[in-house]
């Protein structure tokens, strides 16, 4: 029902974490971002450079094969935590690539029928910061979750949720404690017939290490979460949510 990734360990060269696979629904394609060195730019002594690139694969008789770079950033840019929709057809990433209001913003590209995917566009203000917006997950078509230290939140990177549209996103929400806190909080994990789900974090006494924290979703209940972001995030993961869209460089590129 969701394509929720799974997490790995931290990246000390680029801060950032990778993720696994995300997974269409048919359970056909899968896509992923890895690290690789490439020779810089300029300098021919300078050490490589380290960039991340998202990879598509094919399951054929029950194996991951047919391994392909997505190339969706200029060769010395990165693009990396790739969450595609259940039907196939929007893949949603993070990239360092020229254009970006930040370090790192979320970008969203089509998939053709052919198998190739469309110019990546931006998602906008509304999303996107002047600082690192990272990890975008998917769920229920269009409700989108991502990390960002762009805005006054709790401290460090905090999830938010947005409705993105065919062509407009919403206003991006932040999902306050105790889902996010003053450490670095980089994704949730929902699970839709419990109204509950874990949030990926590296609070507590190691902060190198991820682990996940328990929360439960309850809009009855105003001492889980705060009321009405109980009640946003429970209407959102059932999709009920109704939005005012508004216009942004999604839609205009």
């Amino acid at each position: 029902e969701f394509n929720n990734p799974a997490y790995g360990k931290m990246d000390p060269f680029e801060n950032v974490m990778e993720t696994a696979m995300s997974i269409t629904e048919d359970g056909k394609t899968a896509y992923f971002s890895k690290g690789i060195y490439i020779e810089p730019k300029f300098g021919i002594f300078s050490k490589k450079q380290l960039v991340h690139k998202i990879y598509e694969a094919k399951k054929v008789k029950g194996k991951w094969t047919q391994i392909r770079e997505i190339a969706l950033a200029p060769k010395y840019y990165s693009s990396l935590n790739p969450t595609i929709s259940a039907d196939g057809k929007r893949l949603f990433f993070a990239s360092d690539m020229p254009g970006t209001f930040g370090n790192y913003d979320i970008y969203v590209t089509d998939r053709k029928k052919d198998g190739s995917f469309g110019i990546a566009k931006n998602l906008g203000e509304k999303v996107n910061t002047k600082k690192d917006d990272l990890y975008p997950n998917l769920a229920n078509g269009n409700l989108l979750f991502f990390a960002s230290n762009g805005r006054k939140g709790h401290g460090g990177l905090d999830v938010y949720m947005v409705q993105v549209d065919q062509k407009k996103v919403g206003k991006s929400v932040n999902l306050g404690a105790p889902i996010n806190s003053a450490q670095d909080d980089f994704s949730i994990i929902l699970k839709t017939d419990k109204n509950a789900g874990y949030v990926m974090t590296n609070r507590g006494k190691d902060n190198q290490k991820l682990h996940k924290v328990a929360f439960t979703i309850n809009p009855k209940k105003e001492k889980v979460l705060d009321e009405q972001r109980n009640r946003e995030i429970f209407n959102a993961i059932h999709g009920d949510i109704q939005i005012d869209y508004s216009n942004t460089v999604f839609e205009d590129q």
